[in-house]
């Protein structure tokens, strides 16, 4: 590498070991590095004008560094800016976007994913982000209510602080549970808009789609006090389930994107359009191709996707949630709970079909139900197997949620040094056996049916029947 066309970059973390370890990795690339635990050392570095990159950490022992990005930008236009972070929470996220930086990364990270985004911050322009330099009070958003440091909620997070201050239309999909409207109201909450109302509007409103059908939705729905007209202007419209929108409700909710309130107010040409909201638990593009839903009003609305993951693909957040929900209560109760090392081991065994709504609900059970500071690891369990009835019930209606759960107790004290050969055999022949005898029940016996049934030939039926040893008794309909 000519010495002309070596990149110089600052490394700044309070951690000498952190400090080391990336200087390495990127001296060892071919970079120029000088490095920082202060931020008042950071500062004389930039001003040198060494650098091209700068990689920081936030909290550092003399000050935040998200707090002299605005500063040193305006001094070094051209500097890109990486923010790194333990405080892996959506308030980062959004001020490491608002206050210039090029990108954000949640400790901890791969050195391979640190060295690809040094080097696309070489082939990509620098945006100019200075109209979203607007703080934010640290205290918002800081500690809840969204929670998680998983990675399926720390790429949440660079979502929202991408478009936070946007007016993009927002398609978030997830579980039931999985916290949708939670993710919308902290976008509005986060933005530029956050004076202005956040209001729910149910499907009633788009069957007429009049002025009289919105205020009792707004009143029905949300807790917002309008007392003029202007008070909607550039609000924020959020409708929940989406996917149960009947085919004029879809063609009112589509007008109403193109148009805004300015159809209801035509007097009022100084209505701002709202920023729109949607969520739904199912899979909308499954109602696309089924004409169930309108292809053009699916893409009006899925201008950025936002997929919630379920609970058990974050079982990690549990322990996060759950002190968050402690302190909750705490606050509106003054009640102290405590949950141990082994309570939190139990509740992140449980499969929580509910999601994030469950866990809440288990969380305010136990500070009730629990006469000491330390719940006890026998009232989690009894709490716990007091939803047992309805998990089953939710069993029946998503086997796969099922499966997960048997797979993980079949896998509880699994030896991976043991030599096992055919799981994937085994584990179809448990589904498949039971499928294709209930199948043979149903249609007494007639292996035309059957086979048709499961989408088989009959030869092929006839191998499975005689590999599986399945007893075929024939019955007449009665």
């Amino acid at each position: 590498m000519e010495a002309k066309n070596v990149k110089n970059i600052i490394v700044v973390d309070d951690d000498r070991s952190i400090r080391v370890v990336i200087s390495t990795a990127l001296t060892r690339a071919g970079y120029n590095v000088k490095s920082s635990g202060t931020a008042a050392g950071m500062w004389r570095i930039v001003e040198s004008d060494f650098a091209d990159v700068l990689i920081t950490d936030v909290g550092l022992p003399d000050g935040d560094a998200l707090d002299i990005l605005p500063k040193l930008q305006k001094n070094n236009p051209n500097l890109k800016i990486i923010v790194m972070s333990a405080r892996t929470t959506l308030l980062t996220a959004v001020r490491a976007e608002k206050k210039g930086a090029f990108e954000y990364l949640p400790k901890p990270f791969d050195l391979d994913e640190l060295l690809n985004l040094v080097s696309n911050t070489f082939s990509q322009p620098k945006l100019n982000k200075n109209e979203m330099i607007s703080d934010l009070p640290k205290n918002i958003y800081d500690s809840g209510p969204v929670v998680g440091k998983s990675t399926a909620m720390q790429e949440i997070y660079k979502i929202i602080s991408r478009i936070v201050n946007t007016n993009f239309s927002i398609l978030i999909s997830g579980d039931s549970g999985t916290g949708k409207k939670l993710i919308a109201k902290s976008i509005h909450d986060l933005s530029s808009k956050t004076d202005k109302f956040f209001i729910d509007l149910d499907s009633k409103f788009f069957d007429n789609y009049s002025y009289d059908d919105l205020i009792q939705s707004i009143n029905r729905y949300s807790s917002c006090d309008i007392k003029d007209l202007n008070d909607l202007s550039g609000s924020s419209i959020y409708v929940k389930d989406i996917n149960e929108l009947s085919e004029v409700q879809q063609k009112n909710f589509l007008n109403f994107i193109e148009n805004g309130l300015s159809q209801l107010f035509p007097e009022n040409s100084n209505l701002k359009k709202s920023r729109i909201f949607v969520s739904t638990k199912k899979n909308i593009v499954n109602d696309v191709e089924k004409g169930l839903f309108r292809e053009d009003l699916y893409y009006r609305l899925n201008v950025v996707p936002i997929k919630l993951p379920s609970l058990k693909d974050r079982f990690e957040d549990i322990p996060d949630l759950c002190s968050a929900f402690l302190n909750a209560n705490y606050k509106k109760t003054s009640v102290n709970r405590n949950i141990s090392y082994e309570g939190m081991n139990l509740l992140k065994d449980h499969s929580w079909p509910g999601n994030i709504r469950e866990l809440k609900n288990v969380i305010e059970r136990l500070c009730l139900l629990s006469s000491t500071d330390d719940v006890s690891l026998n009232l989690i369990k009894e709490v716990l197997s007091e939803d047992r009835f309805d998990e089953e019930n939710k069993y029946e209606e998503n086997l796969e949620l099922y499966f997960r759960n048997y797979l993980k107790k079949y896998f509880k004290d699994f030896n991976e040094n043991l030599s096992i050969n055919n799981l994937h055999n085994t584990f179809i022949s448990k589904i498949e056996k039971p499928l294709i005898e209930t199948t043979l029940n149903l249609f007494r016996g007639n292996q035309i049916k059957a086979s048709k049934c499961l989408g088989f030939n009959r030869n092929t039926l006839r191998s499975k029947i005689n590999l599986y040893g399945i007893e075929v008794i024939k019955r007449r309909k009665a």
